[in-house]
């Protein structure tokens, strides 16, 4: 990798997951076995009652958010699960080498991890029907020099890739035919989304990603371009069992019919085509913004002097713009952006009615702050613990608290500290890690979070002039200290 200076929470990652290098190594090697091809095709699978998938973690194919599995790839195997009358279970693995082998092996039927579809790959597994094409793309910045179109113009440049992946031989066939070669900056113990990243953030100069993913990616980094293409288009499909025929022909007649339809679309769209509404530290936080229409049932319904009616609008701008018809691309509705499952749980009838909504949501907060405090116990600290989880879901909270305590750090503190370890839940090192039970997180987003609510909560604070006894709760999100347990 060239020689930057990275940023201190790239550092800090880049740190991390060296000092993860022992532990993924061992894992790989014991991932490199020779397996038997084994015989189980669909009736198999129908008797067990059972359809089990790898898929890789990534912001595209298979994430939790908000605590509910969502993906690209999750909803496709989970409609034909459906299709197929199955309960569908989810393996998640990045290391290509240990998918093809859990799959000859029979701890899983299909691998769903944006295959190309290729002679080489023929040989050890089936394909299914295509369900979608992408091409390799060069990911760089938009701004600051004009975009390379013209490929002939990569001859010596420099261009950073994962390393041991696929992408060198898209950029070696390139390379033949230019009178300089390119010069491949392979990167290790990233992913492809961790070096997306760095294009953006400016520390390295450009990369090659599957068009999709780096769509996908677009949505956080809006100054990346994305248009110059490096390949044709290829097929994406499902990778299955050489024997599994049944498995194959079942996939293919249901998916031949369900890319005709408006939900396969509609998934499409969800994960790569529209933008999702990640709003980031950098939007606006001026207390002019603060919308009084449903001030009077905020306030009714925030009594707890720790998140009071203040904190409470910051985080309803923060997720909706007071927008009570707000629905998100995972799903989450009104005010306070409700994931279903949670509506449900807090008996929300129309998560739409802004009362319902702001009072789930208020008893959510607390749920989450009671199940908190045993590990944050001083309040100050929990009100950005509870806000981290309430954004991204307890169990990745939970996994960044385990993460930061492994590595010496401060698992009781947020600033420095936990935020930190959640940023390195985007590190295939670090998801791997055994203390993690929940995955791929992409920390960026509830890190700006945490950081927005807060400092809109001070400007809200600051315009309407509220005095902290009569208001409450203004020492929590003011960053001052309060006496443990308060």
């Amino acid at each position: 990798m060239t020689t930057t200076r990275l940023p201190l929470l790239i550092t800090t990652a880049l740190l991390i997951a060296v000092l993860s290098f022992s532990y993924c190594t061992s894992k790989n090697a014991r991932a490199t076995d020779d397996y038997t091809l084994v015989d189980i095709d669909l009736d198999s699978i129908a008797r067990r009652g059972t359809l089990r998938v790898v898929t890789d973690y990534n912001s595209v194919n298979y994430f939790v958010h908000k605590g509910a599995p969502v993906g690209y790839q999750y909803e496709l195997a989970l409609e034909y699960a459906r299709h197929a009358g199955l309960e569908l279970e989810i393996v998640a693995s990045n290391d290509n080498e240990r998918n093809v082998q859990l799959l000859l092996g029979g701890r899983v039927d299909i691998v769903a991890t944006s295959l190309i579809v290729d002679t080489l790959s023929e040989q050890r597994m089936a394909f299914a029907e295509p369900y979608g094409q992408s091409r390799q793309v060069l990911v760089q910045r938009a701004h600051g020099r004009e975009p390379i179109r013209d490929l002939a113009l990569l001859a010596a440049d420099t261009v950073s890739i994962l390393a041991g992946s696929f992408y060198a031989s898209a950029l070696q066939n390139l390379s033949d035919t230019l009178p300089q070669p390119i010069v491949v900056d392979p990167i290790e113990f990233y992913d492809v989304e961790q070096i997306i990243q760095l294009v953006a953030e400016a520390e390295v100069k450009q990369t090659v990603s599957l068009e999709n993913i780096a769509q996908a990616n677009k949505w956080y980094y809006p100054n990346l371009d994305i248009e110059t293409a490096l390949t044709a288009e290829y097929d994406l499909a499902w990778g299955l069992r050489p024997n599994a025929t049944a498995l194959r022909q079942s996939i293919d007649e249901w998916l031949r019919a369900f890319k005709q339809t408006a939900r396969f679309k509609a998934i499409y769209r969800k994960y790569v085509i529209d933008p999702r509404d990640h709003r980031a530290s950098a939007s606006s936080v001026s207390a002019e913004t603060y919308d009084p229409v449903y001030e009077e049932i905020v306030r009714r319904l925030a009594t707890d002097p720790r998140y009071d009616w203040l904190l409470i609008s910051a985080i309803i701008f923060q997720e909706s713009h007071f927008n009570p018809h707000a629905q998100s691309w995972a799903g989450a509705c009104g005010l306070m952006q409700l994931m279903p499952e949670t509506a449900l749980r807090f008996g929300v009838d129309d998560p739409t009615e802004p009362e319902q909504n702001v009072s789930a949501g208020i008893r959510f907060l607390h749920w989450l702050d009671e199940r908190l405090v045993q590990f944050v116990p001083d309040s100050t600290e929990r009100v950005k613990f509870t806000l981290a989880a309430y954004n991204v879901g307890l169990g990745h909270i939970m996994d960044a608290m385990r993460l930061a305590e492994k590595f010496g750090k401060n698992a009781q503190r947020w600033d420095g500290n936990v935020e930190v370890a959640l940023l390195m839940k985007s590190n295939p090192a670090m998801y791997s890690d055994p203390v993690v039970k929940h995955g791929y997180c992409r920390g960026t987003e509830t890190v700006n979070y945490v950081h927005s609510v807060i400092e809109r909560c001070r400007n809200y604070r600051a315009a309407y002039a509220c005095d902290d006894e009569e208001e409450g709760g203004g020492e929590n999100v003011e960053g001052e200290e309060t006496e443990e347990g308060e």
